[in-house]
């Protein structure tokens, strides 16, 4: 299947993530060998980070020198994102941060709980209800408690990291608080993240197509796509899969952002 020009990866890490060593430079030369009219970069924000031990922040002067002598040089518009991993005990110094910056587009994430990342394997010991329960307490936590976000991102991360099979059965059995999540990413005209990452790892789209279906029935119709790459081979890795997916559903836009206002791409 062909991936539209004017469909733009829009979960993509660069160098200015500690988990990335794709250059700025890189993605821009790749974008433009795709045909696309812009490249975005999504890079983390975490406060008290658990995988890294430490706060991760974007060395925003870096980025903006390099951002704007780039433009100079290649015919491409480089869109500034951000991908934020909420803590509730870090909500005021986030906003804080965020309305320093301008930004194209804010992504939202949960990725720890205070103690444990959701990838580590001492989480991942404890019985899988207890795990999506937990881990989907804090996805709602976020969805509600922040409203300075564009889109929900890879919205069932944590089986990313499963030690141990999950299946539909597994989500099935948090369908109350799932509904509680996309009832308020309706209600807050939020967006729903395809994730293609997870066709590599588990063998689905983030988020699994029960949620996916949950969603569409529940009347959201408003999604993103991104591969949540971390390096540069891996842009659009799964767009054909998240497409046809998409279509499968009846929903034949994506939703895409510029200086955090949304528009509607064809797929």
């Amino acid at each position: 299947m062909t991936i539209p020009n004017l469909l733009i990866d829009q979960h993509v890490h660069s160098s200015y993530s500690p988990d990335s060593n794709s250059t700025l430079e890189e993605l821009v030369r790749f974008a433009l060998a795709q045909g696309k009219p812009a490249v975005v970069t999504t890079d983390h924000l975490e406060y008290d980070c658990k995988y890294f031990k430490q706060d991760v922040h974007i060395d925003w002067k870096n980025y903006n020198r390099e951002a704007e002598e780039l433009s100079q040089r290649y015919a491409i518009e480089i869109r500034k994102g951000i991908e934020v991993g909420f803590r509730s005990d870090y909500k005021v110094v986030i906003n804080e941060y965020l309305a320093e910056h301008e930004f194209d587009v804010i992504l939202l994430s949960a990725h720890n709980d205070g103690r444990l990342d959701f990838s580590e394997k001492a989480f991942h010991d404890k019985p899988i209800q207890q795990r999506l329960r937990h881990y989907f307490t804090q996805v709602r936590e976020a969805v509600d408690k922040m409203d300075n976000y564009d889109i929900v991102a890879h919205l069932d991360y944590v089986v990313r990291y499963t030690t141990f099979p999950v299946y539909e059965e597994d989500i099935a059995a948090c369908k109350p608080i799932l509904y509680d999540i996309l009832k308020l990413i309706i209600e807050k005209q939020k967006v729903l993240e395809l994730n293609t990452t997870g066709l590599y790892r588990q063998g689905w789209i983030h988020p699994h197509s029960y949620i996916l279906n949950m969603y569409v029935n529940l009347g959201g119709r408003a999604v993103s796509i991104g591969s949540d790459a971390h390096q540069v081979g891996h842009i659009e890795q799964g767009f054909s899969e998240a497409i046809e997916l998409l279509q499968s559903k009846g929903i034949r836009e994506v939703v895409q952002f510029k200086r955090r206002a949304p528009y509607l791409v064809s797929i």
